[in-house]
């Protein structure tokens, strides 16, 4: 009997323990097998899933992943276009071995603004894994917020993506970090149901069979750019490092004043052109919406004085005309020429660090050295050209004829009372033996002598 109870206990001991292990095996395929709808976007740059839990909280849990190679990456929650979208957004932290999430409010087709009251905590496992950056989340509060909401229902609840371009130009752990235009976009649906399940981080096969979970694919778009600000930047360095340097090298080069006025006035047409766009982009980024950048503020007196130099040059071009004299303003002119060109090269530098796009500075710097070297070097190659040709000339010049040196024709003036015999001292390059000209005086006509020899005759060079 005691050999029974002691058979007895030793059953129900095992029976706990293997009980135990299925219950721990069950839970850990649980939790590795958390439910969620995951998405992947075309080009692979951008994975995200999404778990609802089943429970009374209104958390929701997320993963989003981005390559190493990619600027940043974000998921909008609640609609297909951005004007009121909640949107995650991804990017590199300061380090580079971590990532910062900022959670964001679009207002439209603008950089979405940080907004701190949506509160997003980071989940184990996010850091960088090998070259993909990964972030694993529990937002408390992203199922409704200010300007929308989700509905945990749906079966194809509209969401948004985007990734930015292929560059690492964004490293910050700043929440509301300068965001370029996406390079990618586009939309896709969430079966809420099928992602509601336990809560947990739902899991993302980084293979590459993997496929769309409870989601599908909408609008898809590759390779945008913003072109307003690519034409403004084009349009403002040719302006200040094209035409507005090569209409005062044609004025220096040869006086050509009506070329170089032709050149200027089209080039500030090109300058309000590019100014235009420019405020338009003011507009789209946070940090330049409230126009109080140096790039922004330098720019306004760059738009400004042009008008007053154009003014400037307008008005001295006239008043020379009329009188052949340079004026007053002719000073001004030329010193707020200089002092424009040079504020202009610097904005350019300031502008391309404000769009986040620094490497363009190498390109701006190469391009105002090379201008600079080729005008410096035909200017002083002129100089040095002409100083050499009127030297020569000036050796080898014009030899003017004897009688036509004024000194000749004033020794011609005696008077008919003169003394007959006061011979005029013969002209440089005459025979002493040939009488003067005061010798024929008896054969004039009417007995007078005639002392007006004409006008001086110019030298003319015949080639």
């Amino acid at each position: 009997m005691k050999a029974f109870n002691i058979l007895s206990q030793l059953g129900l001991a095992l029976f706990l323990f293997f009980s135990s292990s299925l219950a721990q095996d069950v839970s850990s395929i649980s939790s590795n097998t958390t439910a969620g709808s995951v998405f992947l976007a075309p080009t692979r740059n951008l994975a995200f899933a999404l778990n609802v839990p089943s429970d009374s909280t209104t958390d929701l849990y997320f993963s989003l992943m981005m390559p190493t190679g990619t600027a940043w990456a974000a998921v909008g929650f609640g609609s297909d276009h951005m004007a009121g979208a909640l949107m995650l957004v991804m990017y590199p932290s300061k380090s580079q071995k971590n990532v910062t999430l900022s959670p964001r409010i679009a207002t439209g087709h603008t950089e979405p603004v940080y907004a701190p009251e949506i509160r997003v905590e980071a989940l184990a496992g996010t850091g960088l894994d090998n070259d993909t950056y990964i972030f694993n989340g529990r937002c408390s509060n992203c199922r409704s917020w200010a300007t929308g909401r989700i509905d945990i229902a749906s079966k194809s609840q509209s969401m948004l993506y985007a990734t930015g371009e292929p560059t690492n130009y964004l490293k910050t752990d700043a929440l509301d970090g300068p965001l370029k235009i996406h390079y990618n976009y586009g939309t896709f649906t969430v079966d809420m149901v099928h992602a509601t399940g336990p809560a947990g981080v739902p899991t993302i096969d980084k293979g590459e069979n993997s496929a769309l979970v409870g989601t599908v694919q909408g609008l898809d778009e590759e390779g945008r750019k913003d072109m307003k600000a690519m034409a403004h930047a084009v349009i403002m360095v040719l302006v200040f490092v094209g035409l507005f340097p090569f209409g005062s090298f044609v004025l220096r080069l040869g006086g050509w004043v009506r070329w170089h006025a032709v050149n200027q006035g089209f080039a500030l047409i090109l300058a309000i052109i590019g100014s235009s766009l420019g405020f338009a982009i003011s507009k789209t980024y946070n940090r330049s919406k409230k126009f109080n950048t140096a790039h922004q503020v330098i720019g306004l007196l760059i738009f400004i004085f042009l008008f007053a130099q154009f003014a400037l040059g307008f008005l001295h071009h006239r008043k020379f005309k009329q009188t052949k004299e340079t004026t007053k303003l002719a000073p001004i002119h030329k010193w707020m020429g200089r002092l424009l060109l040079t504020l202009g090269g610097i904005n350019g530098f300031l502008g391309f660090r404000l769009a986040q796009s620094n490497e363009y500075n190498y390109i701006l710097a190469a391009l105002v050295i090379a201008v600079t070297f080729t005008i410096v070097t035909i200017l002083v190659a002129k100089k040095y050209i002409q100083k050499r040709w009127n030297k020569r000339k000036d050796q080898n010049g014009y030899d003017m004829e004897p009688w036509r040196r004024p000194d000749a024709q004033a020794g011609y003036g005696v008077s008919a009372s003169a003394s007959a015999n006061t011979q005029p001292q013969a002209p440089l390059g005459q025979n002493a033996s040939i009488p003067g000209m005061s010798t024929y005086a008896p054969y004039q006509a009417h007995g007078t002598r005639k002392t007006d020899l004409g006008p001086q005759q110019n030298v003319r060079e015949y080639v």
